[in-house]
C-alpha cells in the first residue's frame, strides 16, 4: 500500500485509494472508495497479533533443519576436527541432480525458466557455479559497463527559504 495513492478528506466518510493499472500501460488507474471504518479494518488484519509471526521457515531454513546440521557438525567435530574442513565432493549423478533441483527453485519462485536464452530460445546447461566474491565483482563490474549508463538523479528543485518574521 502507497501512502501517495491514499486521499482522505478530513470530515468525510470515505478514503479513496488509487490503484496502478495492469501490466498494459494503456490501462488507466483505478479509484476504490472505502468506507473509512473498513479501510481502518482491512489496515488492522494485516498487523499480527503480539508473538505472533508471520514469517515461516522451511527447508533448509528450518530451526529442525539447522538443529540437525549443528548436531552433525558437533558429532563429526568431536570425532576429528581436521576432517571437518573438508566437504565432501559430490559425484557427478549428484552434482546434476543439485543442478536440476537449483533450476527448479528458480521457476518456482521467479516463474521464469533459467536454463533457457533469453535472446535465442535455445536449453542453456550449468558448467560451474562461481563463488569467489573477487570473480563475481569483476563480472559483475562488467557487466554494468557494458550495459547503458544509468538513469541520471532528478533534478533538484530548491526549498524556498523561510523568511525571518
Amino acid at each position: 500500500m502507497s501512502l501517495k495513492r491514499l486521499r482522505f478528506a478530513p470530515g468525510s466518510k470515505e478514503v479513496v485509494y488509487t490503484r496502478k493499472g495492469g501490466q498494459d500501460t494503456s490501462e488507466p488507474a483505478q479509484d476504490e472508495k472505502i468506507d473509512a471504518e473498513e479501510f481502518v479494518a482491512r489496515v488492522l488484519v494485516q498487523i499480527p497479533d503480539p508473538r505472533r509471526h508471520l514469517v515461516r521457515y522451511y527447508a533448509a531454513y528450518s530451526n529442525r533443519a539447522r538443529g540437525q546440521r549443528r548436531k552433525a557438525e558437533e558429532k563429526l567435530g568431536a570425532h576429528s576436527s581436521s576432517e571437518t574442513s573438508q566437504q565432501p565432493v559430490p559425484t557427478p549423478p549428484q552434482r546434476a541432480a543439485l543442478r536440476r533441483r537449483w533450476a527448479n527453485l528458480i521457476r518456482r519462485v521467479y516463474e521464469v525458466e533459467p536454463l533457457v536464452c533469453r535472446r535465442c530460445g535455445a536449453e542453456m546447461r550449468v558448467v560451474s557455479f562461481i563463488t569467489d566474491p573477487r570473480v563475481v565483482k569483476r563480472i559483475v563490474d562488467h557487466l554494468r559497463k557494458r550495459d547503458r549508463p544509468a538513469r541520471p538523479p532528478p533534478p533538484r528543485v530548491p526549498q524556498p527559504v523561510a523568511s525571518p518574521a
